[in-house]
């Protein structure tokens, strides 16, 4: 019995068919005015100042980036990273030996200080040269 009122239903000249297909129309129609609005804002938005800013700005990253790949994969990258690592190893060779001169001075001015307590050694006569 429920399909014979749904066929019913669905047959022309019937008032519910009829609001259902004119429900149908209306909801197409709100579709394409939907889609025109869209179309027309992306369009405003596209021709944008700030669109048109921000675009060139992307492509400047994108041509950044490339040119950084290109010297990578080139070895002109690979070139000035040996150049800093070289040169950042004799930065830190040369405090290494500064700390380790610094290290035996401070030794050496302990050992002193120490044997001069102790009464082995006699206080140097300068007192600002010779202790801590």
């Amino acid at each position: 019995m429920a399909e014979e009122d749904k066929n019913k239903e669905q047959q022309p000249g019937n008032p519910v068919s009829d609001k259902v297909n004119e429900l149908i129309e209306k909801g197409k129609v709100l579709a394409d005015k939907a889609e025109d609005f869209i179309e027309e804002k992306a369009g405003k938005v596209k021709n944008s100042e700030t669109f048109g800013k921000l675009s060139d700005l992307f492509d400047k990253v994108e041509d950044f980036i490339e040119e950084k790949s290109q010297q990578i994969k080139s070895g002109e990258m690979e070139a000035k990273i040996g150049a800093f690592k070289s040169k950042t190893e004799d930065q830190a060779d040369e405090l290494l030996r500064r700390a380790k001169e610094a290290g035996l001075k401070i030794g050496d001015s302990v050992d002193q200080t120490i044997d001069i307590l102790k009464g082995k050694k006699e206080r140097p006569g300068n007192q600002n040269g010779g202790g801590i």
